[in-house]
This record gives structure tokens, sequence and C-alpha cells, in this order.
């Protein structure tokens, strides 16, 4: 079964505010992210677990535009998101990712910081040119969450 990508009209706070976060590690960090600042579902992503993975499988929705809530997806999922929305490239390994902006995440993340420094919410946030065929979106198939 092919994996189904979130398309980014649908972003919601989750997925921007964890695509703000893996910029931070970009800058900070070479692109690693710190996988104890990651909501981590170890049974889609076993080897992503972080330092308290000893505790129980606690599962947290991804919650998207309208605060619709998406089961069985994580942060990892919503970079893969990203990804398929041309806004970061994975490098590394699936167990050792390592995150960089494309062109149009740059342009993005831009937009995004300005509106977070004006008292926005990640779940209100859209990109200013409003036209999101400029991204990338092959491969989403367009079904209602």
């Amino acid at each position: 079964m092919p994996k189904t990508f979130v398309p980014i009209h649908k972003f919601g706070k989750d997925h921007w505010s964890t695509f703000v976060y893996i910029d931070t590690r970009i800058m900070d960090y070479k692109g690693e992210p710190d996988r104890n600042h990651m909501r981590t579902d170890k049974d889609r992503h076993p080897g992503l677990t972080h330092d308290f993975s000893d505790l129980p499988n606690k599962k947290y929705p991804t919650i998207l535009k309208d605060n619709v809530e998406l089961l069985d997806h994580d942060d990892w999922d919503c970079l893969e998101d990203c990804q398929e929305a041309g806004l970061l490239k994975i490098h590394g390994t699936g167990i050792y990712p390592v995150y960089i902006l494309t062109d149009s995440g740059r342009q993005v993340a831009s937009q995004l910081w300005d509106f977070k420094s004006n008292s926005g919410n990640y779940a209100d946030f859209k990109s200013n040119s409003g036209n999101y065929a400029d991204f990338e979106v092959k491969g989403y198939r367009l079904e209602e969450f």
C-alpha cells in the first residue's frame, strides 16, 4: 500500500511547529534533530525512538488545519510530508536522518518566522504566496482525513 502524504494546504500546528523546529536544528546542529524533542510512535518509527522509549508508547495525533486529528502520524511523518511538499530534503539514513531546507523551504520558513514574531499561531499559518501549486505535490493521494 503506497504511503499517503498530507498535502501542504492541510498542514496545521504540528506540521508547522515541527518544520520550524527542524529549521533551528539545520542552523545550529547541521540538520540533525534531537530525538528527545520529537513525537515518536515507536510502532511506526522503531529506529527513531528516544531516551524515553522505555515509557509506555503513548500516541498523540497530528493536528491538521482546522484542528482535524490524524491518528498514527508523528513528527517524523510531518517531516516526510514537508519533504513531499518540497520544503525539505532528507539526507543521512533511515535511522540517522539529516535535513536541509530547499529554496521553497527557506522562503516558507522566513514567512513563518515573520508570522510567529507578530504573535501568529502555527495553526493559523498560511504561506503569503497562497499558491501551493508552487510546491511539489507529486505523490499525494488527495483524500479527506
